[in-house]
Parts: C-alpha cells; sequence; structure tokens
C-alpha cells in the first residue's frame, strides 16, 4: 500500500471520528442527568394560592350554620370567627350540649376553613350567656349599661366573677372542652374568653374600688391553669399576659391584640406590644401565634387602604412585623366593598403579609439504587411568623406525562422551628419507590388534616407547576441499576390577577424579567414582594416585563408603583420594541415609600414586553406595575 493510499485513509478515519463526536455533542437526552447536586428553587411571591394559605391572615365572621348563603366571598380567607355562648354549651356540672359548638365547625369546615373562636359569658348587647344552673344556685349577677349593653332589645348580665361555683364551673367546662376538642383539625385557634366584657379579661369601667368586678389573681391563675392542660395541641391565645402571674403561665399562651394597628404600638404602658415587652414575652412568636382584631373603626375607615403606608391608625406593616401577627378578625372587609382598586390590592398585600410564607430554596436528589429514594429539602420561611404546627409532609410521584403514579408516604418533619428570615432548615425523606424504570417527577406537599381543607402553598415558582396542590420537587430517572436525579426547567413566572381587583400585577424582580446594566434587585420591606428593582437608567440600567398578557388588542390602564426620594425623575417606556415615551415621576417622599403613577399603553393580544430604560439620568426604583385586565378602549 502507498503512503499515499495509507495517508487518505488515515484522513477518512479522522473525519468519521470526529462527524461521529459532533453527533454524539449534538445528541440531547430527554432529561439533563445531574448527579445529586443541590438544585436551587425560585421564588415567587406572588404565586397564585397564597391568599388562601390555611392559618393566617384576614378572617371573617361566620355565617350562622343555619343559613344557606355564605356573604364572605368577595375577598379570600382561610379561617372564619365565631362566638358561642357557656349557656349554649354547658347545661349542668358536668353536663354539655356540644351541638351549637359542633354546627359551627362543620358549616366553616364544609367550606375548607378552619375556625378561630371564643366561649363568652358577658357579651355586652346579647343575651346573658351565664349557664342556667349557676343563677339557680345562687350566683349573684349585675345589671349594667356601659359598652352597649341597653342599646338593643336584649342585654347581657355579669356574674361575680369570684363566685366559688362559677369559677369551679368554667375550670370543669375547660377540661371538657380540651378532652373533647383538643387537636381537632376543624379548629386553627381558640382564644381563652370566658371571663370579662366578650370574653376579652376586664370588665372596664367596673374595674376599681369601690365598683371592682375584676376576678381575683388566684381565681385567673387556675383558669389559665385549667388551659394549660387542657390543650397541648391547639394554639390557645390569651388577651393580657398580666392576667397570669407566673411566668409559666405567661409563656404558655399566644396573645390577641383586639385593637390592632390603632393600640398596638403606643408607648404608653398599656398598649398591647408594651404589655408584651413588660412581661417578657417580646419572643412568644416564636412558638405561640400573636392573632387579634382590626380595629373596629378603622374596619369602617374606607380610605383606609386607599394609601400604602396606610395614613390612619398606626403603621399596619410595622404593626405586623413588629408583633409577627398571623391572623386578624376583619370582618367589614368581607361585607362591605373596598372604594377602589388601590384599596383592594392594598388590603390583599396586608392579608398576605400576615403570618407564614415557606419557600423551598434547594433541593437534593441523592443518586441511590435502583429501587429507593433520598430527598434532601431546604424550607425558608419568608413571613413574619412560624407555621405553627408539625402538619404531615407527603411525597408523591408523577410520570413524565405529569400523570399520578403513587404516593411515598408521610414524614413529620418540624414545621414549627422554621422561622422568619434567609436561613435554611434541611429536612430529609428516604423510602423505597420500588418504579419500573423511566423517568419521572417528585412531589411534595403539606397535609391539611382537614379533609377538604385549604392547602398550603410554597412561594415557589414550582408550585402547582406539574399537580395541583403540589411542589414540585426534582426529576428523577430509574434504571435497572440506580435511581438518579434529573434537572427541570423552571415554569415561567405568572402574573397573579388578585381576586376582584380588576388588574394583573407583575413584581420588577421576578425571574422571568430581564435586567441588564447597572440594573439590581434590591430589598425592600415596604414593597409588595420584598424587593424592588435599582439603579435604573444613567444610560445603562434597564428593566424589562417579558410577559405581560392580555386578552385582546387594545388600551389597557397601566400603574406603575415606584419609589424616589428625589424631587422628580423620569423613565422612558417601550412596548413590544416601540419608539418610548417619556414618564414623570414625581417624588414619594423616601427611597422606601411606594407611590402610583398611572399611564394608558397600547398592548397586542397575547404576550407583550414593557422595557424601562433612561439614557440621560436615573430613572424611579420600581416596585411592580400592575395592568388592567380588560381594556379601556379599541386603541389604534
Amino acid at each position: 500500500m502507498s503512503n499515499a493510499r495509507i495517508a487518505r485513509l488515515g484522513l477518512m478515519m479522522v473525519v468519521f471520528c470526529l462527524l461521529g463526536s459532533i453527533m454524539f455533542m449534538n445528541f440531547k437526552p430527554n432529561h439533563a442527568y445531574a448527579s445529586g447536586e443541590w438544585q436551587a428553587q425560585t421564588y415567587d411571591p406572588n404565586k397564585a394560592g397564597l391568599e388562601l394559605n390555611p392559618l393566617k391572615g384576614f378572617l371573617p365572621f361566620s355565617k350562622l350554620p343555619s343559613e344557606s348563603v355564605d356573604p364572605n366571598n368577595s375577598f379570600p380567607h382561610s379561617m372564619e370567627w365565631f362566638y358561642v355562648s357557656l349557656r349554649d354549651l354547658m347545661t349542668d356540672w358536668n353536663t354539655y350540649n356540644w351541638a351549637p359548638l359542633d354546627a359551627y365547625l362543620n358549616d366553616i369546615a364544609s367550606r375548607g376553613n378552619q375556625a378561630a373562636f371564643r366561649v363568652y359569658v358577658d357579651y355586652p348587647g346579647r343575651t346573658s350567656g351565664i349557664p342556667q344552673f349557676l343563677i339557680n344556685g345562687g350566683l349573684m349577677t349585675r345589671d349594667y349599661d356601659q359598652n352597649g349593653n341597653h342599646d338593643t332589645s336584649t342585654h347581657s348580665l355579669a356574674p361575680d366573677w369570684n363566685d366559688a361555683n362559677l369559677n369551679q364551673a368554667l375550670r370543669q367546662f375547660v377540661t371538657a372542652l380540651g378532652a373533647r376538642y383538643d387537636g381537632d383539625p376543624r379548629i386553627g385557634f381558640l382564644t381563652t374568653g370566658l371571663y370579662g366584657f366578650w370574653g376579652e379579661w376586664h370588665t372596664w369601667p367596673y374595674n376599681t374600688d369601690p365598683t371592682n368586678w375584676e376576678m381575683n389573681q388566684s381565681n385567673r391563675d387556675g383558669l389559665l391553669s385549667a388551659f394549660k392542660s387542657a390543650f397541648q395541641k391547639t394554639q390557645v391565645l390569651a388577651r393580657y399576659p398580666y392576667s397570669a402571674s407566673t411566668a409559666d403561665l405567661k409563656n404558655a399562651f399566644g396573645y390577641h391584640d383586639d385593637s390592632f394597628s390603632y393600640e398596638t404600638l403606643f408607648a404608653n404602658d398599656w398598649g398591647f406590644w408594651s404589655l408584651i415587652t413588660q412581661n417578657g414575652l417580646q419572643n412568644i412568636w416564636k412558638t405561640h401565634p400573636i392573632g387579634g382584631e382590626l380595629y373596629p373603626p378603622l374596619q369602617q375607615d374606607t380610605s383606609f387602604w386607599q394609601h400604602w403606608p396606610n395614613q390612619n391608625g398606626e403603621d399596619f406593616q410595622t404593626s405586623v412585623e413588629t408583633t409577627h401577627a398571623s391572623w386578624l378578625m376583619y370582618d367589614r372587609v368581607y361585607k362591605n366593598s373596598l372604594p377602589d382598586e388601590t384599596a383592594k390590592l392594598n388590603a390583599l398585600r396586608a392579608h398576605k403579609m400576615l403570618g407564614y410564607t415557606l419557600y423551598n430554596s434547594s433541593v437534593q436528589l441523592s443518586d441511590s439504587s435502583a429501587s429507593s429514594l433520598q430527598v434532601n429539602v431546604k424550607l425558608q420561611n419568608k413571613g413574619v411568623a412560624p407555621f405553627y404546627y408539625n402538619w404531615e409532609v407527603e411525597f408523591g410521584v408523577l410520570n413524565s406525562s405529569d400523570t399520578w403514579v403513587k404516593s411515598l408516604g408521610t414524614k413529620s418533619w418540624n414545621l414549627k422551628s422554621i422561622l422568619p428570615g434567609d436561613t435554611d432548615y434541611s429536612f430529609s425523606y428516604s423510602a423505597n419507590h420500588n418504579l419500573p424504570a423511566g423517568d419521572y417527577r417528585l412531589v411534595m406537599r403539606i397535609v391539611n388534616p382537614l379533609t377538604g381543607g385549604k392547602t398550603i402553598r410554597f412561594a415557589n415558582t414550582r408550585q402547582d407547576a406539574n399537580l395541583n396542590g403540589w411542589l414540585t420537587l426534582s426529576g428523577f430517572h430509574v434504571s435497572g441499576s440506580a435511581t438518579t436525579s434529573t434537572l427541570l426547567a423552571d415554569p415561567p413566572v405568572t402574573p397573579v390577577t388578585p381576586p376582584n381587583s380588576g388588574v394583573s400585577a407583575y413584581e420588577a424582580e421576578a425571574a422571568g424579567n430581564t435586567l441588564a446594566g447597572s440594573a439590581v434587585i434590591a430589598n425592600c420591606t415596604t414593597c409588595s414582594g420584598g424587593a424592588k428593582v435599582g439603579y435604573l437608567g444613567n444610560g445603562s440600567g434597564t428593566l424589562k416585563f417579558n410577559s405581560v398578557t392580555v386578552p385582546s388588542a387594545g388600551n389597557y390602564k397601566l400603574t406603575i408603583q415606584y419609589l424616589n426620594g428625589e424631587a422628580s425623575r423620569s423613565a422612558i417606556l417601550s412596548v413590544n420594541g416601540a419608539a418610548g415615551t417619556s414618564l414623570s415621576f414625581p417624588s414619594s417622599g423616601a427611597w422606601t415609600t411606594v407611590a402610583s403613577q398611572e399611564t394608558t399603553v397600547h398592548l397586542q393580544a397575547g404576550s407583550n414586553t414593557l422595557l424601562f430604560s433612561q439614557p440621560t439620568g436615573y430613572a424611579p426604583d420600581i416596585d411592580r406595575i400592575l395592568v388592567s385586565v380588560n381594556p379601556t378602549g379599541s386603541g389604534g
């Protein structure tokens, strides 16, 4: 064979090798197999459904169980509040009629909600809640005209709060209540109630000599001790920390502020947080919940939510962040319409701000044998308070077509330990899956023990991505010899249309947006998602909203929520790559104060892009944009 022929054959071999290498490099399997690496997850503070997370937020007064129409559908909620009288529940010594209480609990549960409630003895303006057998036994009662007691055709009576039989009956009732209902999944929270006007543990203005109706310290301690012993699972909230004489009793309960955002942050020694700190309970929220009621006159203030921060009462956000409140009664927002879209959005923002917000920050699926699986999960709490119950965590498997395959079982994790902040809390789960070879997805959920109860949703883009009510953790591949993790693409961040708001909200910091140049995401406690985009303009920084979606072509109202601590700034807004329009943004007062600027934009049907820039100076920081759901006109 000639040297030339050998050279030609050698060249052909090189070419074949190169072609093979290129073909191999261009071959892409269905999944990019990872080798047990940690996979970072995407935070989405506006994930649809977060406003319905259980055991947090605003709650209405429940309808009567006998009523067929629920009047509380105008605003999201996962709990309902009610009162019930001791007279209706306790008919004699150690004799009870639980039907009125069960009627409320069952009716509320039928809507997927959990209850918070209070049993009362003396509710001004209502028929007396004193059990008849105690009156027949000689219990002294008092009529009174304070607190609106004679404003209605019915009126209540105040008992002698230090009567021995009354106190024995109260303690006996609490013991029986706990024996029947402690840990009942229909109940979210219980307040101690029973003593004082409205069960709020005071007798004002009858609390000083010579007209002092207060329960003495020994009887107060005895009643609180009964609650402490009877309820080991269900969280109980007391009204005032000074009602107990010992640190052990003070630390056994959460606390409720029934004048929230009005007497919450007062420097006076009788203000709610002043009393909490005076009694050394400023960290009680880490183990026991803070709840209460938005001060009723503020509920009636139609302008309360038309500004953020609110201009009447105490600053709502500061009150929440100081107390770490989880839930508040706010009946009026359910029974009366809010005045405009701004008020609706701000009320929803306040509602979501309460309590916990769980976020899966990263996940690791360790390589394992063909029949087993181990997953490691890191969780954070982006809210202001813990989740106060250790509900079971369940794991499930979907096939590559998102069809349910099987449950892998449940695990008890210490969910109560996940405190707010950026700290990762690590958990793990392992199981034998015994699956045939193939590609699968691992999903997870926290199981609401209430049958039909509302779902706990994580603030993740992968929440509900493949199965409603479940968080997708990772893909995995089962072969004949091993189980290995696979990488899944993140779903796009979609806008959330708040209930009945008429707008879609798009966060500036959302993962689906494009930031260029000097633009950065910065923390912002006063912003809707806890972050904003700053350093826009100056010829460099730009922010593009990539998927602003509308149903049809037309002119749409655009509200830009921004922050500007200077006299005035401007920005250029370009829609779908067209020539930009200059917009002026007056001072919002501070770089921590959010203001709104409205304009009209012409959008095409489907997805649109909105680009903010400024070639000659700095633009304001942007919190988010709000786009009307329906066009304001046909446009040109």
